[in-house]
Parts: C-alpha cells; sequence; structure tokens
C-alpha cells in the first residue's frame, strides 16, 4: 500500500514562488506580471504580497510600484551556515584514499602543532587510523614539515630556536641540524616525509595545499611501511599533487 504525501500549505507554496520568481526576474516584476505567471488570484496575491512586505522579505518600488526582494531576504542568507573546511575537503580526501587505497588527512597548523581536520580511512585490513582532532609536533610527522617549510625564515628560525624535541618513536629527529636540512629538502622537492618518527610501522608522506598566493594545510598519506615502496611514492607524489590542486581550488573559491 502506498503511502499518501501529507497536503502542501498552499499559501506558502505560493508565497515561496512569488519570491522565487521575483528573484529570477531580470526587471522587478509588477502585480499585474505576478498574477498572470504565477496564476495566483488577485485577492491572495494582494495578501501574500502585503506579508511579504510586511516581514521585508520583499520591497515595492514607490515609483514604479514593482517588487524586488527586501533586506529580510539578506539576514536569512547571513544566518546560512556554512560548510566546514573539513566537510569541504572531505570528499576530495575520499577520492585520493579510494585511487591509492590508503588513509590520508588535511592538517592545519596550531601553534608548533598541526591538527587533522580531515580524514579518509582506508578500507584495507592493515591501515592507519586517523582521528579527526588529532595534534602532532611540527617536527615529527610528514604535514608538520610541509607547514615548517612554508615559514617565513625569521618565523622558522624563533620556531628551532624554542622547539624541544620529544622522541615520540626512536626515529623521530631530536637535532636542530638535521630539521632545517630536512626542511630545505621539502621546500626543493615539495613533499616532506615522515619515516616512522610518530609511528612506528607508518611512513607518512605530505604536500603542501596552496595556490599562488596563499598556504591553506597540507595533505599527507600515511602508509604501512611494508607498503611504501620506491614505485608507490611516485604513484602517491602524482595523486597527492593533483589532490592538493584540486583542493586549493575548492577553498580558494570561497575565499
Amino acid at each position: 500500500m502506498r503511502s499518501t504525501p501529507p497536503p502542501a500549505v498552499k499559501s506558502l507554496d505560493r508565497g515561496l514562488d512569488i519570491l522565487e520568481y521575483v528573484a529570477g526576474c531580470a526587471r522587478p516584476p509588477s502585480f499585474s506580471q505576478l498574477m498572470h505567471d504565477l496564476g495566483i488570484p488577485r485577492s491572495s496575491l494582494f495578501h501574500l504580497l502585503t506579508n511579504l512586505l510586511a516581514r521585508d522579505f520583499l520591497e515595492r518600488d514607490p515609483t514604479t510600484e514593482r517588487y524586488r526582494l527586501g533586506a529580510g531576504i539578506g539576514k536569512l542568507a547571513r544566518n546560512v551556515k556554512k560548510p566546514s573546511l573539513g566537510d569541504r575537503v572531505t570528499p576530495f580526501l575520499q577520492q585520493l584514499s579510494t585511487e591509492v587505497s590508503e588513509t590520508c588527512g588535511f592538517y592545519v597548523q596550531v601553534g608548533d602543532l598541526v591538527e587533522v581536520v580531515a580524514s579518509a580511512i582506508s578500507t584495507q585490513a592493515l591501515s592507519y587510523t586517523m582521528k579527526v582532532g588529532m595534534t602532532a609536533p611540527l617536527y615529527a610527522v610528514s604535514a608538520g614539515k610541509i607547514v615548517l617549510s612554508e615559514l617565513p625564515s625569521e618565523e622558522l628560525n624563533q620556531y628551532l630556536v624554542r622547539v624541544a624535541f620529544e622522541p615520540v618513536t626512536a626515529y623521530t629527529t631530536r637535532s636542530k641540524s638535521r630539521l632545517r636540512k630536512e626542511i630545505q629538502e621539502v621546500k626543493a622537492k615539495g613533499f616532506a616525509y615522515s619515516r616512522e618518527e610518530f609511528t612506528l610501522g607508518i611512513t607518512a608522506i605530505a604536500t603542501a595545499v596552496r595556490d599562488e598566493r596563499n598556504f591553506y594545510g597540507a595533505i599527507n598519506l600515511a602508509v604501512p611501511t611494508a607498503r611504501f615502496t620506491p614505485a608507490r611514492d611516485a604513484d602517491f607524489r602524482e595523486a597527492l599533487r593533483r589532490t592538493a590542486r584540486i583542493i586549493a581550488k575548492e577553498i580558494s573559491s570561497d575565499a
């Protein structure tokens, strides 16, 4: 037995029809134009327009008596919640994860840390779980090294003066000169690595998400070291490079 949809509220539908019609008109419509094109009876249209005018959803030009959208529409629009940065980049991360069959994430700088704001987890039995909200020291993870490579020279020097290395694993860097050299390599090649420096058994590779003017963050792949072969390294670079461009374009479109 098919369920019957609940009846529409005709007056509400008509009010929305009016707003949509006015919004789509190249020139503010008149009362008679609205009545003719929307098929709303004169008396009903009069009352609907009166209500919409009273709520500032419409305005009427006192000279031409034509209708245009009012300030009330703008107030509603300003309260529309925009998708978060994580929501916007997640579909691209999911596509990347599917393409290379590995876990990936998008990171932003938070002080001397990077934080995961979005991730996509590999479906392979052996994979790294990257949780949104997770943080890590800049020196210990691939995305953090990307952030360091993007810092102006003076800010990088200040960071290297104050940083105190904590050995997250036996492979975590503890040398400022070694880290500085690694950052120079990142600047030259565009990719950063963390070879079991934050999680034993996991090798990560990252690249910057940026356009010509702005640095937005970093995306990385976290791969079980046993699967991180030279051949896959080349594939990872290409996939990261392509995804970084797409995400940068998506973010900059709303900047």
